[in-house]
């Protein structure tokens, strides 16, 4: 290995764990959490989630609702919860973002989020923004990460041999942590391909793991229902869109892209009998959020967006999120602006 490459890997590695340690440090101290959130100024702090799971459940890719309910003591004791349609608001007449909140948001409709997640909202009077593909909630599909995930879990099959750019991967399924990996590098592989290319790539892997899948996802995978979303929508949920099928909107057709914009706004507001304001696109890496896009989206009547995680910048069409499944300390780094903070400042450098 070249000496520069063995420099570089560990000035990473070691870049890494001093920021992990930092964190830890800051996490322990009220006042140093207090000035870290001066220094990174006012911006909304944005979350994302996706799934949940009952308290004191460790579940795969899920939060449990006592972790997401210690996130939200935290998050109550120096902000103010809004959900993104009120800060779009705000900036819209204003013109800049409000400062000291938090928003919260949940991408896909899964049910989890109304039996595990919202109660904990509820407990505490605060709001979230829910954004719901449309088909997923009809019970028309699957989510496609499921179809993989679903498929790895239930074959009885002790490898899986895939074909992936030209060259073949045999991945190793005889334990759940072989199987969280294989399902990564898979999904990994699956969001580079068009939506076409997707689905038969996909289709071939739960053959070669000759597991059938059900038509309609099983409770594990569910949808939250319309009339949930009704009832959470009273309370002061908001719902926004998340397309009609999950397509990364980059690799669909012009005439697909906007039905799955505004279509899926349009069902929602029927269904909800309220305006739908907000939307998520699916997917957020580089590429997958074209100007194209973007104009879609303002066409069809939304007041903004939220996307991946490049909190360098700032659009209300392209608001930038943290996820918030990590651990307490890095929870906390992110919600008093740490996260934002080093990356502009890595970006300045």
């Amino acid at each position: 290995m070249p000496v520069n490459a063995f420099n570089n890997g560990s000035r990473a590695s070691f870049s890494r764990q001093l920021k992990v340690g930092i964190k830890g440090l800051v996490a322990h101290s009220s006042i140093a959490l207090n000035i870290l959130n001066l220094v990174a100024g006012g911006f909304p702090k944005v979350f994302m989630y996706h799934r949940f799971a009952p308290s004191g459940v460790r579940r795969y890719r899920c939060l449990s609702a006592d972790e997401f309910g210690w996130q939200l003591d935290r998050i109550a004791d120096r902000f103010t919860v809004i959900t993104l349609g009120e800060c779009l608001d705000h900036f819209a007449r204003h013109g800049e973002w409000p400062t000291n909140t938090v928003i919260l948001t949940i991408d896909d409709g899964y049910r989890d989020f109304y039996t595990c997640a919202y109660p904990e909202l509820v407990k505490r009077g605060l709001r979230a923004t829910f954004f719901v593909t449309v088909n997923f909630v009809d019970r028309k599909c699957w989510l496609w990460p499921d179809r993989i995930e679903y498929a790895l879990w239930r074959s009885h099959l002790k490898e899986l041999p895939v074909e992936m750019n030209g060259k073949a991967h045999v991945f190793r399924l005889d334990d759940d942590r072989h199987r969280a990996a294989a399902w990564q590098m898979l999904s990994d592989h699956c969001i580079t391909l068009d939506d076409e290319m997707k689905h038969r790539f996909i289709d071939g892997v739960i053959s070669s793991l000759a597991v059938e899948l059900p038509k309609t996802p099983p409770h594990e995978y569910g949808a939250v229902s319309w009339g949930e979303l009704r009832d959470m929508h009273s309370y002061g949920i908001e719902i926004g869109s998340h397309t009609l099928n999950h397509p990364i909107l980059s690799k669909i057709p012009q005439v697909r892209l906007h039905d799955e914009i505004g279509s899926a706004r349009d069902i929602i507001q029927g269904r909800i009998q309220a305006e739908v304001k907000t939307f998520c696109y699916p997917n957020s890496r580089p590429g997958d959020v074209t100007v194209g896009v973007i104009e879609a989206v303002k066409c069809h009547g939304y007041r903004g967006a939220v996307f991946g995680t490049d909190l360098t910048a700032w659009d209300p069409y392209l608001v930038p999120r943290m996820g918030g499944d990590g651990s307490r300390s890095d929870f906390l780094w992110k919600l008093y602006g740490g996260e934002a903070l080093s990356l502009r400042r890595g970006e300045r450098r």
